[in-house]
């Protein structure tokens, strides 16, 4: 791809125009990956049952645990390299770093597999207390999951840094359309036993699709055998290490979470939980989908000027805010209809869980754009801490909360780790780097926060008509809110 086909116009572009265009974009392309979600999900409920659900939790699981001990924070440091480079780098000095990225994925991804193949028996035992280690060649067979995972997200953090944002929201449309047709017809003829096919089957599809997307934008170049290459990747690499560190504790955090529920109740509470972290996290989460695409990158480019970070993080806030809080509104009205939609009645039990969990999406619209500073600056150490000591935040209030609410405790426990973290945000990145929220920002939070806990309130309660009265009315002054600041803010040319 010529060098003046990466830098147009449209991948320069910082407005809030662009801001509000590409969260669409993503948002859109989220939503369709939810209407997939909602078929794969209705039918895999009903060829596996929650029990089936419970265990593609703990493989995907397994499988993303090797993945945070191998990958060395490549996807975050590849994605911040090509960030800073692209506005003054050469088409040759973007072909080379990708080939540095690359030669490091495959290597990363050959150390995943070690990874995998040596910690299996214990991933076995910990995962299915299996005393005589007869699962763990269920465990091996997961390498090919980890190792075409890691080159993926390699070309798509290539992609995320050179601003070819459509390509990024093509390539996963046609990724969650091929899980769904690769994963339900492994479940259908073999069962439990199709989980592990199915999930190797559509983890090769994805890298596919992947590559087919990135090389046309950088060709395909690996040199696993130049010592030039090693040395350019190794201070990046080193970089990484404290962002894989933070990954592993976050991981093993998940994996911790989900021991501790099939501890205190059965494997199908795994599948519940799963299933309301999936709306609640993946579908009321549509939002967040283009901060790390868009976001990020903008984000880095302007780490190093304090005025046009500040005025980054605001902008991301407010366009966040608006969008998911009439969002969350709607979903929370529709819950019911929802989940046995997307799964079965006897899934109604989510619903305390995913009306307090409503609170952790909203904390997070105004958390993430601030705690992604630590990102754009690569200040891996004091994200690790931060990351850490919210892990154990997570872990310490979901022992207390499901041990004496159930699921519904869960979703509070989600709600208090958010609370936590958008106040220690705000703390540290306030004082390291000088993040400031403005009037207008704490002004629209504000009010979209009390929208919210008035349809809380009203859901949580027994008196439907009420609920069905007051809360469309509550909906719509939200989105007149969301409407007016949007259309206020998409004619500043900023």
């Amino acid at each position: 791809m010529e060098y003046d086909r990466i830098h147009t116009a449209e991948t320069t572009d910082t407005s809030y125009k662009h801001i509000i265009r590409y969260t669409g974009i993503f948002g859109g392309v989220q939503s369709l990956k939810i209407i997939v979600s909602m078929v794969r999900n209705k039918l895999t409920t009903y060829i596996l049952g929650s029990v089936g659900l419970g265990l593609i939790s703990v493989y995907n699981t397994i499988s993303d645990f090797v993945v945070s001990c191998s990958n060395f924070g490549l996807p975050i440091n590849a994605t911040r390299e090509t960030s800073e480079v692209f506005e003054t780098a050469t088409q040759e000095h973007i072909n080379r770093l990708a080939r540095v990225i690359r030669s490091w994925a495959i290597w990363t991804s050959i150390f995943a597999a070690f990874v995998c193949a040596l910690l299996s028996p214990v991933l076995s035992y910990f995962f299915f207390d299996d005393k005589d280690y007869s699962r763990f060649p269920e465990v091996l067979l997961l390498i090919p999951v980890v190792v075409t995972f890691i080159i993926s997200e390699a070309e798509c953090s290539i992609l995320k840094g050179l601003r070819q944002l459509r390509r990024v929201a093509t390539l996963e449309t046609f990724v969650a359309i091929a899980i769904l047709f690769l994963t339900v017809p492994s479940y259908y003829l073999w069962g439990m036993r199709g989980v592990i096919v199915a999930l190797n089957v559509s983890s090769i599809a994805s890298c596919i699709i992947h590559l087919y997307f990135s090389v046309p934008v950088v060709p395909y170049q690996v040199s696993l055998f130049s010592k030039s290459v090693f040395r350019e990747g190794l201070p990046m690499m080193r970089r990484g290490v404290p962002f894989m560190m933070a990954g592993i504790v976050n991981t093993a955090t998940t994996m911790i979470v989900i021991w501790m529920i099939k501890k205190y109740g059965m494997l199908s509470d795994v599948g519940y939980y799963r299933a309301g972290f999936t709306i609640m996290v993946a579908y009321a989460g549509l939002v967040f989908t283009a901060i790390e695409a868009d976001y990020f990158p903008r984000l880095t480019s302007v780490n190093h000027n304090k005025e046009l970070l500040n005025r980054t993080i605001n902008q991301q806030i407010h366009v966040c805010v608006t969008l998911v809080t009439p969002f969350l509104i709607a979903l929370l009205l529709m819950m019911p209809i929802v989940i046995q939609i997307l799964y079965k009645e006897d899934f109604l039990v989510l619903l305390p869980m995913t009306f307090v969990a409503s609170y952790f999406i909203f904390l997070r619209a105004i958390m993430l754009p601030i705690s992604y500073t630590t990102l754009a600056k690569g200040d891996a150490i004091i994200f690790m801490v931060l990351d850490v000591f919210s892990d154990l935040v997570l872990l310490l209030s979901m022992w207390y909360f499901y041990t004496r609410f159930g699921l519904m405790g869960s979703g509070l426990a989600l709600s208090v780790n958010a609370l936590y973290d958008l106040l220690i945000a705000l703390i540290v990145c306030g004082a390291l780097y000088g993040c400031r929220l403005t009037k207008q920002t704490w002004k629209l939070s504000a009010m979209q926060f009390v929208m919210l806990t008035l349809v809380f309130c009203c859901c949580m309660q027994p008196v439907a008509w009420l609920k069905y009265t007051l809360c469309p009315l509550i909906l719509c002054v939200s989105v007149y809110i969301s409407w007016r600041v949007l259309k206020s803010k998409a004619k500043q040319r900023e």
